[in-house]
């Protein structure tokens, strides 16, 4: 039989290594959770100044592709009527929209059905 011994001054109990186990998970689980609070914070303040710019940018882009849109119809009215080339012009735009929406909502629907499937990540 092995006879019980008792514990050196330097050794630790299973009982205060456990709580010491406890206490050093805990540390670690919070410090972890600060991190992700930090970085999520600073992507959004990333995203946000980029936004400002971003809606700049097509605040912009919108004033130029509605100016191209005038030329466009000027440059076909010297040949029609305005109001056709505008009809024309307006028409041709909703057209490739519309086809672009449609491409957009078929892949936004796969995708989505892929992701809730589980297609996407396979292990």
């Amino acid at each position: 039989m092995a006879a019980l011994r008792a514990p050196e001054p330097g050794e630790e109990s299973v009982g205060a290594l456990v709580v010491r186990l406890r206490t050093d998970i805990e540390r670690i689980v919070r410090a972890e959770a600060a991190l992700i609070q930090l970085r999520l914070t600073t992507a959004l303040q990333v995203v946000k100044a980029a936004g400002i710019g971003l809606l700049a940018a097509l605040l912009l882009a919108a004033g130029g592709f509605g100016a191209l849109v005038a030329g466009g119809v000027l440059l076909l009215a010297v040949s029609i009527p305005a109001w056709i080339a505008a009809f024309a012009i307006g028409g041709g735009l909703l057209v490739v929209a519309t086809v672009v929406a449609a491409v957009e909502l078929r892949v936004l629907g796969r995708g989505i059905g892929e992701s809730l499937s589980g297609g996407i990540i396979r292990g």
